[in-house]
This record gives C-alpha cells, sequence and structure tokens, in this order.
C-alpha cells in the first residue's frame, strides 16, 4: 500500500489495519495518525513488502491548496442551492482538511 493511499485513511482505519496486518507493531492504540503511517512502512520495510528509500513527493503547493478551496466552495455553494446534504456534508469535510493541512504548513514553517 503506498504512502498517499496510508494519509488518505483515517487514523481509526489506520489502527484497524495495523491490528489486522501487523500484529508486531506496539502501541497502536495510542498513536496519532503521522505515527501509525510510519510504523506501517517501518513494519512493511522489515518484512520486505516495500524497498527501504521511498519516493519523496513533491512540495506541497499553498497555491494550489487554495484554488482546492475555492473549488470546494463553490461545489458547497451548490449543493446549498440544491439542498443536497450529502454532496454538502462531503464538500464541507474537504475544506476542513485542506485548511487544516495549511495549517500545518504555516506552522511548520
Amino acid at each position: 500500500m503506498e504512502r498517499v493511499e496510508l494519509e488518505e485513511m483515517t487514523a481509526p482505519k489506520l489502527k484497524e489495519l495495523a491490528l489486522e496486518k501487523y500484529p508486531e507493531i506496539d502501541g497502536v492504540s495510542g498513536m496519532k495518525k503521522e505515527e501509525l503511517i510510519d510504523a506501517i512502512i517501518a513494519e512493511e520495510v522489515r518484512l520486505g513488502h516495500r524497498p527501504k528509500e521511498e519516493v519523496k513527493r513533491p512540495p506541497i503547493k499553498v497555491s494550489e491548496l487554495k484554488q482546492k478551496i475555492k473549488a470546494l466552495k463553490a461545489e458547497r455553494a451548490k449543493a446549498l442551492d440544491a439542498k443536497d446534504r450529502e454532496l454538502l456534508r462531503g464538500s464541507r469535510v474537504k475544506i476542513k482538511r485542506i485548511k487544516r493541512r495549511l495549517r500545518k504548513l504555516k506552522d511548520a514553517s
């Protein structure tokens, strides 16, 4: 499983995956999402399912994230007009996640 796929999963799903597939990992229930991802990758490397060196992803551009937010806000407005609760909820969740990533990038720099 690629790192990108792991990052798209929620923390509870990652915990379930780690407990089912990799019982050798200790302290899964107390780990945060990034720690879980790193532990799963380390275990896959140890077992030989993944090469030791992983290709680094290109840096995330703030402008791209802001463009995604604008597009999602337009989608949210359409969902409000159409009174589509599922689309509205989905767009709100995506906006929230992207804003969280922006805040983390700002704090990291």
